[in-house]
């Protein structure tokens, strides 16, 4: 059997990243660095609190509502063995009310990072792309990671240890075209719709029992990328939904700038590029280039040599034997 622990970490402008950080989550990338790491900290949370009071009393200069920042880390191993490691990361938000002086519990997930998908989408998807794989192997793309991740929540594990579902928000697909629809959120935004077939990542997050749903919000230039399960976004309060967005966006904005903080706001029809020229590049310090070409190829090495390696044996009996061992994952 696999055991699993999620520790809680207060992200904020004392946090430094250890040895199990995962170095291309956009939150430990930005705090990497030790000569910009305060600064980063500092303008990121500034950005994000005028978001979120902005969209909460109007005025982006607004001091009420405060936003902390929670890293979720989820650690696992077999009763076998006694090696442990990090699967994922997600976040957990807070709003705090200096008014009112009260805590609101906001959503967790929102920056959805792991060291399987880094494997997946670097090492096994280019595979499959050149058939290099057998059919078996192209439809368990996502699988055990999407496994992993459920195993995680009550609703499919009796002994997980999360009570809620999380809900994300990414950047939209480049070179995907999203169509604005009629329908309008009252705190996500205009709808869009993504044309064509199910994305990759779509398919990918389908494996976590996640659909996407595309919002552009008030003052946005481009949408985002919602991944929640069915029906879920009805059950969220506005000021959830604002926390999302408020920390999303501006994550966005640091990593996708081009998208983000494009000059030019999405019409009926977008078509996200990275070779968009018109945008003014975020205030915060952020190596894109390293992240995207050198530090998710390590990584990926890294969850083979670690994980997917010393427990095949035991990953395969997983794959193999969960709709018995959790027939709740199969609903």
């Amino acid at each position: 059997m696999i055991n699993l622990e999620i520790k809680r970490t207060h992200f904020d402008n004392k946090f430094i990243p250890d040895n199990f950080s995962r170095l291309t989550t956009n939150l430990i990338n930005l705090s990497k660095n030790p000569y910009h790491r305060e600064r980063n900290i500092s303008l990121f949370f500034s950005m994000i609190n005028k978001k979120i009071n902005a969209y909460l009393t109007g005025n982006s200069d607004a001091k009420r509502y405060c936003i902390k920042l929670f890293i979720l880390r989820t650690t696992a191993w077999f009763h076998n063995k006694n090696q442990e490691f990090p699967i994922c990361e997600m976040l957990n938000v807070e709003v705090e009310d200096t008014y009112m002086k009260r805590t609101i519990h906001g959503p967790i997930g929102l920056n959805f990072s792991s060291y399987l998908r880094d494997y997946d989408f670097q090492v096994l998807l280019p595979k499959i792309i050149n058939n290099e794989v057998p059919k078996s192997e192209k439809e368990k793309f996502g699988l055990l990671h999407g496994l992993l991740y459920k195993l995680q929540f009550k609703k499919y594990n009796p002994a997980g240890s999360l009570k809620h579902p999380a809900i994300m928000a990414l950047s939209v697909s480049v070179n995907r075209a999203y169509e604005k629809l009629p329908s309008i959120h009252p705190v996500l935004g205009n709808a869009y719709l993504e044309k064509g077939e199910d994305s990759i990542t779509s398919g990918y997050f389908s494996k976590m029992g996640l659909t996407p749903s595309f919002f552009m919000p008030k003052n946005a230039v481009a949408p985002l990328a919602i991944y929640h399960e069915a029906n879920d976004l009805e059950n969220r309060s506005e000021i959830e939904l604002y926390a999302l967005i408020s920390v999303m966006e501006t994550l966005q904005q640091i990593y996708r700038p081009e998208i983000y903080c494009s000059n030019e706001k999405a019409g009926d029809v977008i078509t996200p590029s990275l070779q968009n020229k018109n945008f003014t590049p975020s205030p915060i310090l952020y190596d894109r280039n390293e992240r995207d070409n050198l530090l998710i190829a390590n990584q990926a090495a890294y969850v083979e040599q670690h994980f997917l390696q010393p427990f095949k044996n035991e990953l395969e009996d997983l794959c193999n034997n969960f709709s018995t061992i959790y027939p709740e994952m199969v609903k």
